[in-house]
């Protein structure tokens, strides 16, 4: 019996096992660590600081992104029940994010056993047979990869959305045109295009992988402004 494999439909590989704790372990550090120089004003270095809610927002993307913006609004350092939970809700995003490695790399694995035909993994290492230039069966993946990305993306637009202009929107009607914040939105919007081009190119609907990661990339570009002109309106 092989170590390496896993020993039933519900095991991850090893490496996969790996992955997981070693993501996992850094997300349980980094977010208290991050808390704990919040909530006790810890003397340290400023870049310091900056640097663990960076590491904190990017192990926990895509939500977190959306997630910290909206943080910003709360209220500053100090102990409170309110902040801990907030804290704990990245701790919450990278267990959410692991269950989502763990379902993908076991749909990988089960798909490699079963093979082509359903039988051995005989070609199971092999990329997927191509088609018409290029394309391959994995092509109808794209109908729940791409609705994922927009998805996700939710989040990000509904900040951006109040990002732009305030409350009231770019009209000037209400409370009027609230400005200093747009780079919140533009941030935002590149990264539902980094979410939408991961979608498009972890699919491997196309090959060669160049050409795919050239449309993924195209796909990434246009959703982001897409999304980018949606919520400035």
């Amino acid at each position: 019996m092989r170590s390496g494999s896993p020993q039933n439909g519900r095991a991850l590989p090893r490496r996969a096992r790996t992955a997981v704790v070693v993501y996992l372990s850094l997300a349980g550090a980094v977010v208290p660590a991050a808390l704990l120089s919040r909530v006790f004003a810890l003397d340290l270095d400023a870049g310091f600081k900056e640097g663990l809610l960076l590491a904190m927002v990017v192990l926990t993307l895509p939500v977190s992104a959306a997630y910290f913006v909206i943080g910003m609004f709360g209220s500053g350092g100090g102990f409170s029940l309110s902040t801990v939970l907030y804290y704990v809700g990245y701790l919450v995003l990278a267990v959410v994010n692991a269950g989502v490695f763990r379902w993908v790399v076991l749909s990988s694995v089960r798909r490699r056993t079963r093979g082509p035909t359903g039988g051995g993994s005989g070609a199971s290492s092999q990329p997927p047979r191509a088609e018409l230039r290029g394309i391959t069966p994995d092509i109808g993946k794209l109908w729940w990869a791409v609705p994922l990305a927009v998805l996700l993306s939710l989040p990000q637009w509904l900040v951006a959305g109040f990002a732009w202009c305030g409350v009231s929107g770019c009209s000037g009607g209400g409370f009027g045109v609230a400005t200093g914040s747009e780079w919140i939105a533009v941030i935002l919007s590149a990264v539902n295009g980094v979410i939408m081009a991961a979608a498009v190119f972890a699919v491997r609907w196309l090959y060669p992988t160049p050409k795919r990661a050239l449309i993924a990339l195209a796909a990434g570009t246009l959703f982001g402004l897409m999304g980018a002109a949606v919520t400035h309106g």
